[in-house]
């Protein structure tokens, strides 16, 4: 079995809940109705209902399945913006950029719910550059425990099974640390190690 049917698999025995914040791309929306039909994950997409099926076009996307998952009517809203607001204190955020970042900044929702247990993981960047991504992340999530840097890879799937893994390559940092310290260098290798793993 290939390394992406494995992962396919995976993805089916274990049933996450995966964010989907850019809900103004069709291409994601599509992305979420042949998730859902293959039962890869439970999809939120995030944003208003109405512009989100505006944005999909007539019957171009079955929506069965899906949850939409508006901001500005969601019950823990003020609640979020307290807890943005308060880990971000010390860098000047405030009750009222805490509100437009979540209701405004679709990934920053998205990291929210993730990082108060609603979704198990969030897929963003079709239209929204690294940096602002990962500053959703970061400011939202944090690092993991033990972490002292957040780093990127990228896993390469080869033809020629004698590289790698029976193919398979995990190739780090590839964007987030250009220019890394031996110290941050060490630490991105164990981080992708573990994430192979």
């Amino acid at each position: 079995m290939d390394f992406i049917q494995e992962t396919w698999n995976k993805a089916k025995k274990l049933g996450k809940t995966i964010v989907l914040p850019e809900t103004e791309d069709a291409r994601v929306l599509k992305a979420a109705e042949l998730i859902t039909q293959a039962k890869l994950a439970k999809i939120i997409l995030i944003g208003d209902e109405a512009a989100i099926k505006k944005v999909a076009g007539a019957g171009d996307v079955d929506f069965t399945g899906l949850q939409i998952v508006d901001p500005m009517k969601h019950p823990n809203l003020d609640k979020y913006i307290q807890v943005l607001k308060e880990r971000r204190a010390a860098k000047g955020m405030t009750i009222e950029k805490a509100r437009q970042l979540l209701t405004r900044d679709y990934p920053y929702f998205g990291a929210m719910l993730v990082d108060r247990g609603e979704a198990d993981g969030m897929v963003t960047g079709a239209t929204h550059y690294t940096a602002d991504t990962l500053r959703a992340v970061i400011e939202c999530v944090g690092k993991g425990p033990g972490q002292s840097i957040i780093s990127s890879f990228f896993v390469m799937v080869l033809p020629d099974k004698n590289f790698g893994d029976n193919g398979v390559l995990f190739y780090a940092d590839c964007g987030v640390v250009p220019n890394p310290t031996a110290e941050q260098l060490a630490d991105i290798a164990g981080q992708t190690a573990d994430s192979f793993k």
